[in-house]
């Protein structure tokens, strides 16, 4: 099962504990660049018994991003950074890690690279043309779902980038051993709540899969399709820009997403040409176009409402209105009826009846002259009713009827649902602790606006439930939510440490705590300069106040005296 042969039927599903021959190259010449680094520090260590240095960034959005960019940097200030061997990022921080793997030596230009990437997130614009573009191909995909219009409108937006580059791009930089390997994370939609064996994917320049089973693919053949273990039909291997509305989707509860992306649909609603595209004005049809147009976004404002907001009628009497000069149609005689039982119907049947109503709106109005209008009208469709399914990160499942692995949740469905891993565990532990990674200390940067400890009590109820080798934690040791200090530490017999280091501590914000977590609060979409900096010297002073607490524990785990 581990030929990879170009070629359909040659290429298949690798079934296997070990590490990626990429990976295991990375991780060998790392290991030179890691043990003088540790020799600079006054660690003597041989090359055997090098140990493997974990850093972790927790999600947060923007937060997170900014925060994960000034902590890389300070610990390169200290000499510490080259001493780390993986790099693991979920949500927030995945949107920072692929900007810098586009450089093979970003650890000796952090500073530099992030000062660029601050004035873009300033200064910068994003490319309409290119989201509309990638919106209308990602629409013609069997698997077109929210993450695809969040990608490509949302993120891109946030950040003001659209990274085209390709994930499998970065694995020849990594394997110089210049950089700490990256991981990403995300989980999967149906799984993340219990949490089993086939939740947690992992993402990294040379494979995607599931460390939990045991199961991986090429990372260029992510999203292909398989069966049986077999590649059946590629396809083009996702974008950058993709993967990290994949892994950072959940930035908000599900009311302030969907309201979110509604907006931005409408927005998309208003643009009625793009120079690649057509030349050919909207107006075609214009009058159908406008009156659909208005009915979608209606149904959206609608479907935001509570089952008891008298509003909802309105919205009724306000799509009735719209059809008033199409009255004998299937779509208006249904409207009528909805909004007789609109205070009597529950949420499930409120939920049918859109749906239906999307697609009777189509049948009725869908069919246009114009091509433009026609595949506009389509991308809101598709995102409405996707909106309806709360369907994210839509895939081809490459472990579809795979006779090797033993796990029909999976093996049974064609397509499967990834979203952020930071609804399960705002940190990617779970990729790092993989048995094979070895990996001894673990520097966990929590960048949550929240509950501080959150991420390292599920981390450790998730160890205990799969029987994976975790420091106990003492509870009573993590009881000031309100007021953390700058590091915790914690040990075990044939585990690793953990040194868990919150973002906004009595240390480096004292007394203002709740003022940072407000101010740059999880879903804040935009930043100036002057908040930029503030956030910076946040997590810069972090590092810069725990480092000397870092090197005592290397010291340690190493056995060289203090």
């Amino acid at each position: 099962m581990e030929t990879n042969v170009a070629g359909k039927g040659k290429i298949k599903v690798r079934i296997s504990k070990s590490l990626s021959d990429g990976e295991e190259t990375a991780i060998a010449a790392r290991k030179e660049k890691v043990e003088k680094a540790l020799g600079k520090l006054g660690i003597q260590c041989d090359s055997e018994n090098i140990p493997n240095i974990a850093v972790l960034g927790a999600g947060g959005a923007v937060r997170a991003m900014i925060a994960l960019y000034g902590t890389l940097a300070e610990l390169k200030k200290y000499n510490l950074l080259d001493c780390v061997m993986y790099l693991g990022g979920v949500s927030g921080s995945t949107w920072c890690l692929p900007a810098l793997y586009k450089n093979e030596d970003w650890t000796e230009e952090i500073e530099n690279l992030s000062k660029h990437q601050f004035e873009n997130l300033v200064q910068g614009q994003w490319d309409f043309n290119k989201a509309i573009k990638a919106v209308l191909e990602a629409a013609e995909d069997e698997c077109y779902s929210l993450t695809d219009f969040w990608s490509y409108f949302l993120v891109h937006k946030l950040l003001n980038k659209f990274d085209e580059d390709k994930l499998s791009a970065h694995g020849g930089s990594c394997e110089s051993g210049k950089t700490p390997y990256p991981i990403y994370s995300a989980v999967n939609k149906q799984t993340y709540q219990n949490q089993n064996a086939g939740t947690w994917f992992e993402f990294t320049p040379h494979e995607a899969g599931i460390p939990g089973l045991g199961a991986y693919v090429d990372i260029k053949y992510f999203g292909s399709i398989f069966q049986n273990g077999q590649l059946v039909k590629e396809k083009k291997e996702k974008n950058i820009c993709y993967l990290q509305g994949l892994w950072g989707s959940a930035l908000a509860g599900e009311q302030d997403i969907s309201k979110t992306i509604s907006d931005a649909l409408q927005d998309f609603g208003k643009y009625e040409r793009t120079e690649d595209l057509t030349s050919t004005e909207l107006d075609t049809d214009s009058e159908k176009f406008n009156m659909l147009f208005k009915c979608y976004k209606t149904l959206l404002e609608l479907q935001l409402l509570e089952s008891t907001d008298k509003r909802g009628v309105d919205k009724l009497d306000h799509l009735e209105n719209i059809l008033k000069d199409y009255s004998s149609s299937k779509s208006y005689e249904l409207i009528r009826r909805m909004k007789e039982t609109w205070y009597s119907a529950d949420e499930q049947r409120k939920k049918k009846e859109y749906m239906t109503l999307f697609q009777t709106l189509d049948a009725d109005f869908g069919g246009f002259t114009n091509d433009s209008s026609q595949v506009y009208l389509k991308v809101v469709n598709k995102t409405c009713l996707c909106l309806l399914n709360w369907s994210w990160g839509s895939i081809n499942n490459f472990l579809y009827q795979c006779s090797d692995v033993e796990f029909p949740e999976l093996t049974s469905n064609p397509i499967i649902s990834l979203i952020d891993a930071g609804l399960a565990i705002n940190t990617a532990y779970p990729p790092i602790l993989r048995p094979e990674r070895q990996v001894k200390l673990i520097l966990s940067f929590d960048f949550s606006a929240g509950d501080p400890f959150q991420t390292i009590k599920k981390a450790a109820e998730y160890c205990e439930a799969h029987g994976i080798p975790f420091p106990k934690i003492d509870e009573n040791e993590l009881q000031d939510v309100d007021t953390p200090s700058d590091c915790y530490i914690f040990r075990g017999e044939h585990t690793p440490t953990v040194i868990h280091c919150p973002l906004f501590n009595k240390v480096n914000c004292p007394g203002k705590i709740a003022e940072y977590r407000e101010e740059f609060s999880t879903f804040k979409m935009s930043y100036s300069d002057e908040e930029i900096k503030k956030l910076l010297t946040a997590a810069k002073n972090n590092v810069a106040n725990v480092q000397q607490t870092i090197l005592e524990e290397i010291k340690h785990i190493v056995g060289s005296p203090s």
